[in-house]
C-alpha cells in the first residue's frame, strides 16, 4: 500500500473495503468496466493520502498484522507501530477518513473528465547503448539485474516537458515484446528542496524515500495502427539524485504481447504541480517504436487449464506466458466473484472453489528452477478487478523449454472454529535476528529465504533476502520489528470540528525485487530513530504459513514452449 500509516488488522481491511467500494461507485458513475489509467494513477494517489492518517500514542497492545496477503507488492507504507485504541470522540479518526474519501471522489471525476491525445512524431528502434540511468551507480543495487537487457535494447528519446518549473525529460525507452522500462530526468533552477517532500514536520526519512514522492506518475496507453492494444498505470521502481538532478526508473508490464509498431501516450501527475491535489493530469509524453528487429519472446500461448485435485477439478485461464530479455510475464484470466453483495459485512472477493488462484502455483522450468513472483515496482498497478491478473516471474532459465505448473491447494479456512485460526496463525509467528546472515527464514514446507544482508545507515535498515523453493505467500513478505523504535511526535486538526489530535509515527517500508533472481530487500526509512539505536533493534518476526499448502504432484500439467 503506498505511503499508508499503519494501522491494526481491521482498521486496514476497512481501508481496502472503502477502496473496492470507491472504485465501484466510480465505475457505476460513469459505466465503465475499467477506471482510466490516468484516474487510476490520482485514485491509488489519494489512498495513499488517505492511509497518512495519524497514528495514536503507543500502548502496550502487541504489533498487529500489518498488511493484507493481497497487498502490492513493493509499495512503500508506514512500517507498523504498537497503538492503542483511542476513546471515542478522541482524534475521531473515523471523521477524517470520511472526509478524505470525499476528496478522493471528487479529484477522481475531474480526471475522469480531462481526455487528452497524443501522437508519436517518429517511430524509434531498439538498440545496444547506455541509458544514462545504471552508469553512475546511483541505482537501487537490487535493479543491477536490469541493466544488461536495457543497455541491450534502448533507443534515445530526449522528449522535455516544463511542468511549472520542473524541466521532465524522457531520456530513453528500454522495450522488447513484453516490457517496457522508461527512464526520466527531472531538473530544476536550484535544484530540488526535499525538505518539502517529507511525509510529516520534522521527520527524517532518506533521501531516497523523498524521491519516490517527488517522482511523477503516469498513466498509459498502447496503441497500434490506430488499434488500442491496452491501458495502465506506470510502474516507479527507483529514483536517485546525481548533482542537481533527478534520474528515475519506471515500468508497464502490459497484458498483450506488443506488436511491430506500437505507440505509447503517457499522461503525467507531477506531485509538485498546483493542481496535484485536485488529481488533474499536468503533462503529456508520447514515443512511438518499431519493433520489428526485436525478438518474438518464448511463449506458450493461451491455455485453459484444468487441474485434477484432490479438492475437485480446478481451472485457471491462461492469457499469455512469455519469457523475453527484459521479462517473464503471466497473464491470467480474472474470474475471481464476489461472495454476497459487494461491500456488506461478510462479503469477499475471490476465486470461485473451482478456480485456481494465479498464487496457488508452484511454477518450476525443465532446468529445475522454482519460479518467484515479482510485483511491478511501486507504482500504481492500475489492477481492475474486472481485468486479468498481471504477473511478473524471476529465476526462469534463459534455456529453459517448458515449465510445470502444480496446484498447490489450502486448508479450508471456513471449516476451522475461531480457536483453531488463532492457534494456527500463532504457530506460524516466526522469529528471526537479522543481524546473523546466513540464516534460513522458512515460509513453509516447500521453500522460504535465506538473510544474506542487514545493513543501517542514514536512518534506514535495510535486510535482504534470497528466496529458495515456493514461496507459500506469493510475492508477499514482510519482516515486523519486535522492539519499539523511537516515534516521530506530529499533531494535526480536524477542519470540520476543530478537533485536534497528536499522532506518533515509526518509519515508511518500501519492499523490491530482483527481476532476474527473485531476490529481495526491505527498506524502512524511520522517522525519528538514530543510526546507533536501530542496530541495537535485531529481533523481527514474520508470517509463515506452514500445514496450510499441499503440492498436488499428481495433478501437475507441463507446457513446452
Amino acid at each position: 500500500m503506498t505511503g499508508s500509516s499503519s494501522q491494526d488488522g481491521s482498521s486496514k481491511r476497512g481501508a481496502r473495503n472503502n477502496e473496492d467500494e470507491l472504485g465501484r461507485e466510480v465505475r457505476r458513475l460513469y459505466d465503465v468496466q475499467r477506471i482510466p489509467p490516468k484516474a487510476q494513477v490520482k485514485l491509488e494517489e489519494t489512498y495513499a493520502a488517505l492511509r497518512t492518517t495519524p497514528q495514536n500514542r503507543p500502548g502496550s497492545q502487541p504489533a498487529a498484522s500489518t498488511e493484507s496477503r493481497n497487498a502490492r507488492e513493493g509499495v512503500g507504507r508506514h512500517a507498523p507501530v504498537r497503538r492503542a485504541v483511542p476513546a471515542r470522540g478522541k482524534g475521531r479518526a473515523p471523521r477524517v477518513v470520511k472526509r478524505g474519501v470525499v476528496v478522493a471522489v471528487a479529484a477522481v471525476l475531474v480526471v475522469l473528465l480531462c481526455g487528452t491525445a497524443f501522437a508519436a512524431s517518429r517511430l524509434l528502434q531498439m538498440q545496444p547503448g547506455e541509458t544514462g540511468f545504471f552508469e553512475t551507480g546511483g541505482n537501487l543495487p537490487v535493479y543491477d539485474s536490469l541493466k544488461p537487457g536495457v543497455s541491450s535494447l534502448n533507443a534515445p528519446v530526449g522528449d522535455t516537458v516544463d511542468v511549472e518549473g520542473v524541466q521532465v525529460t524522457l531520456d530513453s525507452v528500454s522495450c522488447d515484446r513484453n516490457v517496457v522500462n522508461l527512464f526520466f530526468t527531472l531538473t530544476k533552477e536550484g535544484g530540488f528542496d526535499l525538505a518539502e517532500q517529507s511525509n510529516y514536520e520534522g521527520s527524517q526519512e532518506n533521501e531516497w524515500s523523498r524521491l519516490q514522492r517527488l517522482s511523477p506518475r503516469f498513466g498509459y496507453a498502447l496503441t497500434s495502427n490506430g488499434e488500442a492494444v491496452g491501458t495502465g498505470s506506470v510502474n516507479l521502481l527507483d529514483a536517485y539524485r546525481e548533482g542537481d538532478a533527478v534520474k528515475v526508473m519506471q515500468r508497464i508490464v502490459p497484458e498483450t504481447t506488443l506488436p511491430d509498431q506500437v505507440d505509447i501516450a503517457l499522461e503525467g501527475w507531477a506531485p509538485w504541480a498546483v493542481d496535484a491535489v485536485n488529481g488533474k493530469p499536468s503533462f503529456s509524453l508520447a514515443v512511438g517504436m518499431d519493433l520489428s528487429t526485436v525478438a518474438q519472446p518464448r511463449e506458450l500461448g493461451a491455455q485453459y487449464l484444468v487441474f485434477s485435485t484432490s479438492e475437485g477439478d480446478k481451472t485457471i485461464g491462461i492469457q499469455r506466458f512469455t519469457a523475453s530479455e527484459l521479462g517473464c510475464v503471466m497473464v491470467v484470466r480474472n474470474d475471481n466473484a464476489w461472495t454476497g453483495e459487494p461491500g456488506t459485512e461478510g462479503s469477499s472477493y475471490g476465486p470461485p472453489d473451482n478456480v485456481l488462484s494465479p498464487h496457488a502455483l508452484k511454477v518450476v522450468d525443465d532446468q529445475g528452477n522454482v519460479l518467484t513472483p515479482v510485483g511491478a515496482g511501486d507504482g500504481s498497478g492500475g489492477t481492475s478487478m474486472d481485468g486479468p491478473q498481471v504477473i511478473e516471474f524471476a529465476n526462469l532459465s534463459p534455456d529453459a523449454k517448458a515449465v510445470t505448473f502444480s496446484p498447490m491447494t489450502s486448508i479450508d479456512w471456513e471449516s476451522l472454529s475461531v480457536d483453531e485460526r488463532k492457534a494456527r496463525n500463532e504457530a506460524n509467528v516466526q522469529h528471526v535476528d537479522v543481524s546473523q546472515v546466513g540464516a534460513q527464514l522458512p515460509t513453509s514446507e516447500y521453500g522460504g529465504y535465506e538473510l544474506t544482508g542487514w545493513d543501517v545507515s542514514d536512518g534506514t535498515v535495510s535486510i535482504s533476502l534470497e528466496p529458495y523453493g515456493w514461496q507459500a505467500n506469493g510475492s508477499y513478505m514482510e519482516l515486523v520489528s519486535e522492539q519499539e523504535a523511537t516515534l516521530l511526535e506530529s499533531t494535526w486538526t480536524d477542519p470540520d470540528t476543530g478537533e485536534t489530535g497528536t499522532g506518533y509515527h515509526s518509519g515508511i517500508m518500501y519492499r523490491k525485487r530482483d527481476y532476474l533472481t527473485g531476490a529481495f530487500v526491505q527498506m524502512v526509512s524511520y522517522y525519528a530513530a538514530q543510526d546507533e539505536e536501530l542496530r541495537g533493534l535485531t529481533q523481527y518476526s514474520y508470517l509463515s504459513a506452514f500445514d496450510t499448502y499441499r503440492e498436488e504432484t499428481d495433478a501437475a500439467q507441463t507446457l513446452s514452449f
